[in-house]
């Protein structure tokens, strides 16, 4: 360490420690980033957001760390008479000038994508697109210099020295700032507070280094760049994070707005009405017959318990807890000793799933709507039967309701009916299908067989 101190000066010394701290310190925070990226993968909740700027920031540490591993190279084989040091010093020089360019463009590219694009600015993104073209000529300048020394040169001694063309790189690089400092100033309040801060520590402390290392000796370009990373850092995780708790809040909201659509999902389904007249009918026969009264009630409570449990529960239930669902929902409407229509079942297969609440509403629409719940001649049909793809259950009434609005398809729109076309859709990929004809009404549930393993 003494022979490189008295060979570079105590100097140039220091910018090399300070520098390896910014290395380590950027190979920490890249080691960081990818490791809440991935762990933010296997969440839920940032998988369901878009955090803003993360491949852009990981993009910008690797380059910045080969920025500074390449003057930490040109220092300290700077001056030394072997033939590694004449390779590293050149391929060093080389490299620092090249990513300093790439920076620059990337930069640009990134006010062109979350600025101009973003914001629809066609006349920004044509400017900012010339900006990124005036760097040509200077990648130009950088790949003859080995042979011309325009940008700088290697002395015979193996030391780098500027030449007159860093000038004209350097005037280039803080023009493009200054434009970059200038689209923020004009569009000021169309822009995010988030890239406000992003642009303001990524133009600021460059353009600090830069001008500053046309008067003195000493680069300050990489001790400038290491303190935007730091700033950049805390920049992005505090727009993380409140990203985050933004998005928390949405799904709590989501949840509250879930629970209160079940809610209103389950008041329609049980049907207020339904329960007044249950009541009243088991009332009745509490004076008439009580023991059909206590029956009734216990259908009653096994009715609404099921209705009730239903919603508790996204999975898919076995057929025969619906078809039980159905017989309770019937015994309440025999509770009433006029009602003398007849349900009729054929059951060719049984033993599949699907969405709770899926066939009873039917068989209450046909009930309701479809037959005249009076007459002996009224009959519901509930009729299962599969193929080698799917499983289909039919509700059929023989229409003695009549043929007016008191139907099935007026109930069609109604959410009872959308309930069911939802549900299936969503939860198993099914379909409702409801068709009608002189002799009836049939709604049949399509479910795919894939869809009803256990």
């Amino acid at each position: 360490m003494s022979g490189l101190a008295q060979r570079i000066g105590f100097r140039w010394l220091v910018q090399i420690i300070i520098e390896c701290w910014n290395e380590a310190f950027l190979l920490l925070l890249l080691i960081v980033m990818l490791i809440g990226i991935r762990r933010d993968s296997k969440s839920e909740l940032t998988r369901s957001v878009k955090i803003p700027f993360t491949w852009e920031l990981i993009v910008f540490y690797g380059a910045a760390f080969l920025y500074n591993l390449f003057d930490i190279l040109d220092i300290v084989f700077g001056g030394m008479p072997t033939r590694l040091s004449y390779i590293v010093i050149r391929c060093g020089v080389f490299g620092y000038y090249a990513v300093g360019g790439f920076l620059t463009v990337f930069y640009l590219q990134v006010m062109k994508t979350h600025i101009a694009e973003k914001l629809g600015m066609k006349r920004l993104k044509t400017l900012l697109t010339a900006f990124q073209l005036a760097q040509i000529p200077l990648f130009l300048i950088l790949a003859v210099t080995p042979f011309t020394g325009i940008l700088y040169r290697i002395t015979e001694k193996n030391e780098y020295q500027r030449s007159f063309g860093y000038t004209v790189w350097q005037a280039v690089t803080i023009l493009t700032f200054l434009f970059i400092a200038g689209v923020v100033v004009c569009h000021w309040r169309r822009i995010d507070r988030f890239m406000k801060e992003v642009i303001i520590t990524s133009t600021v402390f460059p353009m600090i280094g830069l001008i500053c290392g046309m008067f003195i000796p000493l680069s300050l370009n990489n001790i400038m760049a290491a303190i935007t990373v730091l700033i950049l850092f805390l920049v992005y995780e505090k727009n993380k994070n409140s990203i985050i708790i933004k998005r928390t809040r949405e799904l709590e909201l989501a949840k509250a707005e879930l629970a209160e659509s079940r809610l209103t999902m389950m008041l329609s389904q049980i049907k207020p009405h339904f329960i007044y007249n249950s009541m009243n009918a088991i009332m009745e026969l509490c004076y008439t017959e009580p023991e059909r009264a206590a029956d009734t009630i216990a259908h009653f409570s096994d009715f609404l318990r099921g209705k009730l449990n239903a919603f508790d529960s996204n999975e898919p239930a076995w057929f025969d807890d619906e078809l039980g669902l159905i017989k309770e929902y019937l015994s309440i409407e025999y509770a009433d000793r006029n009602k003398v229509f007849r349900v009729e079942y054929d059951l060719a297969c049984k033993d599949f799933r699907l969405p709770t609440l899926t066939v009873q509403p039917l068989v209450e629409n046909a009930v309701k709507h479809g037959v005249d719940r009076y007459s002996a001649d009224s009959l519901v049909k509930l009729v299962t039967c599969e193929d080698e793809q799917n499983i289909y259950i039919k509700v059929t009434d023989n229409g003695t309701a009549g043929q007016g609005d008191d139907s099935l398809f007026a109930e069609e729109r109604g959410i009872g009916i959308r309930n069911v076309t939802e549900r299936l859709r969503m939860m198993c990929g099914g379909e409702l299908g409801i068709s009608r004809t002189e002799a009836g009404t049939t709604a049949t549930v399509t479910i795919p067989k894939n869809k009803t393993e256990d």
